[in-house]
């Protein structure tokens, strides 16, 4: 009975630390909104410019005048898709 006792705390944190990792899992997941279409570029092997600015945070919250879509990349190291805002 006594160790039934000392296990009760245990069991109930770990369950509440299960539950709140799924809360922020689901809080900040990525969202449910698909592309509306899919843009395909080919790089080929070249000079690698200067990184562009930092944009503002949020996968689906795209300025006016761009749309939410996926970006296809296909390069010499392989293929990648990225789901980003591309421009109207």
């Amino acid at each position: 009975m006594r160790r039934i006792r000392a296990l009760v705390p245990i069991v109930l944190a770990l369950a509440l630390a299960g539950g709140t990792g799924f809360l922020t899992a689901t809080a900040l997941g990525l969202g449910s909104q698909a592309p509306t279409s899919t843009t395909t570029i080919t790089i080929p092997t070249g000079v690698q410019g200067p990184p562009g600015p930092p944009g503002s945070p949020g996968a689906e919250s795209c300025p006016t005048g761009s749309t939410f879509k996926a970006l296809e990349i296909d390069h010499p190291g392989g293929h990648v898709t990225i789901y980003t805002c591309i421009a109207d």
